[in-house]
């Protein structure tokens, strides 16, 4: 076959272009190549060094040479990471459509952990932290050395913010599917530290002159029954004094809060909006302060009515459940007590249950056993054979609960647990998140809460103009046996509040964000309208809910905020016997403040 002259030269122009054309695609592929090749690396760098940080809370309390081990390998792999993802072929790489968004999260990640190392860790290693430091020694804790850790602390917090800061422009929703799950474990954990370290900086702030440091300090320790909700947490069943001297702190003797009847008048004068919720009871009942959804006010009245009783002023009222002693017997280990051993698993059935069983005809004797298990487990907390870190971690879980509360009469005191959930607080800000709850209150007279399990959460949570809004859901269950009738009155009430023995009738408040509203209540599917109300601002809706034995009850309901709140929903409920009082925080789908 004859080619001519001008196929010969179309041939070689095809021929001219394929070697380019070629040599291109080699490129590509050789970058896309390199491209896959550093991002494993980082990621891979990313999570060797998340893992690191992640360990050395832990590791912190323990003490020795695990922590500088951790701090070392925490920094070479935060520093490779920043390193990979700092040069401007990766800031290229960001730039390109659909997968720059995933590359641009892997920068700010390591750029996060990389601050995490260098201004959060190396403060805290450097300063031989752990739990060891603020172990009780000879019954007095070490206020000097809890003074000395605020310094560190603060630091480590500061590198911590720093850290989420980094990790605030990352759109999680924008990325690959695959990856949403390590930046949102992330996201999350640094958010923990965030909260963690303010806590433990405010606390080391703020303790050594609630300890006595400068002068003595009186206190008011009450002890919170879950058998009979509060919105708190429990009805106040035994209370005691406490001094706390340079270090050195005291319990006096227990007393009953039975022993305190019934006022004529709130030993307060109560607001028009505490007496239209919860009527005179907050005032004229010490067990009933705690209806309040609010520990400073709770704590007032009940400080009020201790001084009205027995002549002495406190400079603070103190809080703790049984739920939260039972983490404290994970440090001390079992205490036995009138032939029965308590341990961290069966503690709570035995201070919640077994007493109003086994001391049914004998009130006289069901006291001298609550006050043997608090005295003893008090003494056991400032002896020697108290595993610091577990009492640390106790301590921690107990107050991110709602377990633990403090309220000083020290203005500056009071300040520096601002905005923790250790002060109990009724928020009602217009700015920041959306506050929201759902507070349960005893309204058959009874120990029935024992076997009262509720789980409250909320979800699709939105943004509208300047309004967030979000559904809420109460999985309410009553673990009484069929049998609950037979039970003794100490456990079943009486009967004589309009509730059948067995029963068990509670109320449940649900509170919206400050300038919001709450709507679309139901009960089971079936519309309810509960009572409606206003405390500080903030919308209140009371819904009764009576349950038989074995009755599982769902409530849900619709809330919205007024306007001004960003970033998300913050949600709490009362501490329970088996749930409750953890905090939830759904972030809003959209920024408020930038409407």
């Amino acid at each position: 076959m004859t080619v001519t002259s001008r196929e010969r030269n179309e041939r070689a122009v095809r021929r001219r272009w394929r070697w380019p054309a070629l040599g291109v695609a080699v490129v590509l592929g050789l970058a896309a190549a390199w491209a896959g090749w550093t991002v494993w690396q980082a990621q891979r760098d990313i999570s060797a060094a998340r893992t690191a940080a992640v360990g050395l809370p832990a590791a912190l309390t323990r003490g020795g040479g695990e922590p500088a081990r951790l701090a070392d390998d925490l920094q070479q792999h935060a520093s490779a990471a920043e390193k990979r993802t700092s040069g401007a072929t990766w800031r290229v790489l960001s730039a390109v459509p659909v997968v720059g968004d995933d590359f641009g999260a892997a920068a700010h990640a390591a750029r996060a952990v990389d601050v995490l190392a260098r201004e959060a860790v190396d403060p805290l290693v450097a300063s031989g932290l752990s739990a060891k430091t603020f172990a009780p020694r000879n019954g007095r804790l070490p206020v000097g050395r809890i003074a000395d850790a605020a310094q560190p602390l603060a630091a480590a917090r500061r590198g911590f913010e720093a850290a989420r800061a980094e990790l605030e422009p990352i759109e999680v929703d924008r990325l690959a599917r695959e990856l949403r799950p390590d930046f949102e474990t992330l996201i999350e954990q640094v958010d923990d530290g965030v909260r963690t370290l303010d806590g433990a900086t405010r606390a080391a702030e703020v303790l050594p002159t609630m300890l006595g440091s400068d002068s003595a300090r009186d206190y008011l320790l009450v002890f919170q029954n879950n058998a009979e909700p509060r919105s708190l947490g429990g009805m106040p069943g035994l209370m005691a004094p406490l001094r706390a001297d340079m270090g050195a702190v005291t319990l006096g003797d227990t007393v009953a809060t039975s022993t305190f009847g019934e006022l004529d008048e709130p030993v307060l004068p109560l607001t028009e909006e505490e007496q239209g919720i919860w009527h005179d009871q907050p005032g004229t009942w010490f067990q009933d302060a705690v209806f309040i959804p609010d520990f400073e006010r709770a704590a007032q009245l009940m400080a009020a009515r201790w001084e009205l009783e027995t002549g002495a002023s406190v400079d603070g009222v103190l809080s703790v459940d049984p739920v939260a002693m039972s983490y404290l017997l994970e440090a001390t280990g079992p205490i036995a007590i009138d032939g029965r051993e308590l341990t961290s698993d069966n503690f709570v059935d035995e201070m919640l249950h077994q007493p109003y069983l086994r001391y049914q005809d004998d009130p006289a004797a069901e006291d001298a056993f609550f006050s043997g298990v608090l005295t003893t487990l008090f003494d056991r907390i400032l002896g020697a054979g108290t595993d610091p870190s577990a009492l640390v971690s106790a301590l921690s879980r107990g107050a991110e609960e709602g377990r633990l509360l403090v309220r000083s009469s020290d203005p500056a005191d009071q300040e520096a647990f601002a905005g923790t959930r250790i002060a109990g607080e009724f928020p009602h800000g217009s700015e920041g998140p959306a506050q929201a709850a759902a507070y349960v209150n005893d309204a058959t007279g009874s120990k029935m809460g024992y076997f009262l399990d509720y789980d409250a959460r909320i979800s699709s949570v939105s943004c509208a103009a300047d309004v967030i809004g979000f559904n809420g859901t109460l999985r309410i269950q009553s673990r009484a046996p069929a049998d609950a009738a037979s039970l003794p009155p100490t456990v079943t009430g009486p009967g004589s509040y309009g509730v059948a023995r067995g029963d068990h009738l509670n109320v449940f408040d649900l509170v919206a964000p400050t300038g919001g509203e709450i709507t679309d209540v139901t009960v089971n599917g079936v519309k309810s309208r509960g009572t409606n109300r206003t405390f500080r601002g903030r919308p209140v809706v009371s819904v009764p809910i009576l349950l038989t034995p074995g009755d599982v009850v769902t409530l849900t309901w619709r809330a919205t905020s007024g306007p001004g709140h960003s970033g998300g929903v913050e949600f709490i409920s009362t501490p329970g016997v088996h749930h409750g009082g953890a905090e939830q925080f759904v972030p809003a789908p959209c920024r408020v403040d930038e409407q």
